[in-house]
């Protein structure tokens, strides 16, 4: 090798292996994507390997684009450390810290935080990415994320977030017109909104087969707010976690209140050299202390 990579062109090469396509690279750094090119370009001859397939789909890592990352990382970390060691205000944080969760758990158990969080820290914004499918942890897709599949592998810090319940739910309208549910073994003969199952959430959500084997499915989404949306109009029993019922709303009623039928575990996770700057060590605290502070979404009263 002739001489050693520039930083910015590692800054692009990173934004590219996290969005995908040099266009979304591009917009996020403010470049044009002719730019992104040229200096995806300029790495790949410094580094004299082939960094990226390029697709009209867009642009997916190689076996070397993937030993590149985590010393990319490190620079990067590095350099941001480095950057918040020189502000003069202990207590300023600053910056952008993008968060994945699931769906429900982002709109209603942390999404209501963030206007108290900013009052506090006016220079510091979450990116929240609340979705069915756990976005990646390894290419930065996300720098924090909430999920039930915690990484086994790789340097990352991870924490039990939370035990979350599953109750069975319905609304007033469906026990009141279908057979009475007074056991589990009456619940065959009833119809069930659950999740699709083809890979486009995670298998930890497979969790209606765990309660009935064979499951009368009446209407399927992979959007939980769908699936409650749809029992509450009276289509089919569903199984939620409390922070997703809000039976105080009066539109779902549960069906063995004092039951919880399912437990999964909820986890927190980043990698462990992004959690040496403040702004992120700031966003996995805040998030613990919005699970803390609000038990009644994870342990309804009886």
């Amino acid at each position: 090798m002739d001489k050693h990579p520039e930083w910015n062109d590692l800054r692009v090469f990173l934004a590219v292996a996290r969005l995908g396509t040099i266009s979304d690279a591009g917009e996020k750094l403010g470049i044009e994507h002719s730019t992104v090119s040229r200096r995806i370009d300029r790495l790949e001859a410094t580094l004299r390997v082939v960094l990226f397939d390029r697709r009209r789909s867009g642009y997916s890592l190689t076996d070397a684009g993937h030993a590149l990352i985590p010393h990319a990382e490190k620079m990067e970390s590095a350099l941001l450390a480095a950057v918040e060691e020189s502000l003069e205000v202990a207590d300023f944080i600053k910056g952008n810290v993008r968060v994945g969760t699931p769906e429900a758990f982002g709109i209603h158990v942390l999404a209501p935080g963030m206007a108290q969080l900013r009052q506090k820290h006016p220079g510091l914004r979450i990116e929240l990415m609340a979705q069915p499918q756990f976005p990646s942890l390894v290419t930065r897709e996300v720098e924090i994320l909430v999920t039930l599949d915690p990484p086994e592998m790789g340097r990352y810090k991870v924490a039990k977030l939370a035990q979350i319940d599953y109750f069975l739910y319905c609304s007033p309208a469906y026990r009141k017109e279908h057979p009475p549910i007074r056991e589990l073994g009456d619940l065959a003969q009833h119809d069930f909104v659950d999740y699709i199952h083809d890979g486009s959430v995670s298998e930890r959500y497979r969790v209606l087969e765990e309660l009935v084997s064979q499951p009368k499915r009446c209407f399927t989404s992979n959007s939980v707010l769908a699936q409650r949306s749809a029992a509450a109009a009276g289509l089919g029993l569903v199984l939620l976690t409390p922070y997703v019922a809000n039976i105080r709303s009066g539109d779902l009623i549960s069906v063995f209140p004092d039951k919880p039928l399912i437990t999964r575990s909820l986890w927190i996770a980043a990698p462990e050299d992004l959690l040496r700057i403040k702004r992120y060590q700031f966003a996995w605290r805040f998030i613990r202390e919005q699970v803390e502070s609000q038990p009644e979404f994870f342990y309804p009263p009886s």
